[in-house]
């Protein structure tokens, strides 16, 4: 969910009735500081020991960041000043940089072969669903009560992670519980026609796991495909975040409310960009293993960049305040809504396929971690600088650069990373070893 966009506003507003700041509104730095330290906080999340997740789990992980997350939304709720904010806005980032490190993870480890591309569009299906549900309820709503909206989602989380979700087969078997507990496990999953035979490949995973030592940061350098694996992963989650989407999802009011002669609000706008975003997301499950990640990931970028480089130009005939710039007031909406259709078919779920594709058994505790850390980081640093750029700079530039990054995103896609589709987690690594 976002909760910067439709808070903003009442952040920066001069009236005690709806700023929950009182008389003191938000400063640049305020709101730089307010949307970053989240970023930061993903960073920390990010960064769960190896020898954690080894010793408790997946599950209980998971469940225990949606209850730290919980108690820090209520407690934002209601918060009055801005050093609270940023300590409950640092907690919730800790846990959802936890789980986004985690879901890879435990989706690679619980989908099967032919399933694993759709499996990694559920996260960015879900995210999609809360920008709707952020942008709809938000604009509408005192911050108090949006904020408490919010946290109702995540206690329905922790509530289905601890009586539905399961832990994974591959965490099961290297905790050397019984085998009919772990077949039950993979039979809730899946059907049982090859059962036995993937029950086989996971015992022999986990075995290679022991045999080529604990997961350790050297381990991501000792070999080639752990190597290759790193880069790639590294890679497509850094081009994925300098697509813009966190500026967009974060600040996408404020964005449009700037647009001269806007034919819609800029709330109104979000709320139907976020809809087009959900609805393609969800379809784009369906042409994953279809098409393959490569090519999805490929054109994303290519539609992105042009979505970005028209929507710079726009800011820069807006800011050299041409007579007929009003004439092109529904182009920024257009170029969002393009932004929301390709995206979310490519650069947004399929860095995360990658994530649970590419790593092998013994270096997956360690690499993913780490490349959601520098994700978390770069994350951070983006929407630290975004009030700053688009104060002195100007929106044109900070679209430039977007759409300069997708283009070299295209390029690297095309020349350096393998299509994955259909294929099972040890062929994979024997493709990156060659």
């Amino acid at each position: 969910m976002v909760w910067t966009s439709p808070t903003i506003p009442h952040l920066k507003s001069n009236d005690t009735l709806i700023n929950p700041l009182g008389d003191s509104p938000a400063t640049v730095s305020d709101i730089s500081l307010i949307a970053g330290i989240y970023f930061f906080g993903s960073v920390a999340g990010c960064l769960v020991p190896a020898k954690v997740l080894d010793n408790y789990g997946r599950k209980s992980i998971l469940a225990l960041m949606a209850a730290l997350m919980s108690v820090a939304s209520i407690v934002l709720a209601f918060a009055g000043s801005v050093w609270l904010y940023c300590i409950c806005r640092l907690i919730l980032g800790m846990g959802k940089g936890t789980t986004l490190m985690l879901v890879p993870i435990y989706t690679g480890e619980v989908a099967h072969k032919g399933n694993r591309g759709r499996f990694a569009f559920f996260m960015p299906t879900l995210l999609a669903m809360g920008l709707v549900y952020s942008y709809i309820t938000g604009p509408h709503f005192s911050t108090r009560v949006y904020t408490l909206l919010c946290t109702v989602p995540i206690l329905l989380a922790l509530v289905l992670i601890l009586l539905v979700v399961p832990e994974t087969p591959y965490f099961l078997v290297a905790q050397n519980r019984p085998r009919h507990e772990v077949a039950e496990v993979l039979g809730k999953l899946r059907s049982s026609d090859d059962l036995v035979e993937e029950l086989k490949q996971i015992e022999g995973a986990v075995v290679g796991k022991y045999t080529s030592g604990k997961s350790s940061y050297r381990s991501l350098f000792r070999d080639r495909a752990s190597r290759k694996a790193f880069m790639i992963s590294t890679a497509a989650i850094t081009f994925h975040l300098l697509s813009g989407v966190s500026i967009i999802h974060s600040f996408l009011g404020p964005i449009l409310d700037k647009v001269t002669a806007a034919f819609l609000s800029g709330n109104t706008s979000a709320i139907a960009i976020s809809l087009v975003k959900l609805f393609s997301t969800a379809t784009g499950s369906m042409a994953v293993e279809r098409c393959g990640r490569k090519p999805l990931f490929i054109w994303s970028a290519i539609f992105v960049a042009m979505s970005h480089y028209t929507l710079g130009l726009y800011f820069q005939l807006q800011e050299l305040e041409y007579d007929f710039v009003f004439l092109l007031a529904p182009l920024p909406f257009i170029c969002f809504v393009l932004f929301a259709l390709v995206y979310s078919f490519g650069m947004g779920p399929v860095p995360f396929a990658y994530l649970s594709e590419f790593f092998p058994q013994h270096t997956k505790n360690v690499g993913v971690p780490i490349c959601t850390a520098i994700g978390a980081l770069l994350n951070a640093f983006i929407t630290l600088v975004f009030p700053y750029f688009m104060e002195y700079l100007g929106m044109q530039w900070v679209f430039w650069l977007f759409a300069v990054s997708c283009t070299c995103c295209a390029i690297f896609t095309k020349y350096v990373i393998p299509e994955t589709k259909g294929k099972t987690l040890e062929e994979i690594q024997r493709m990156l070893e060659e």
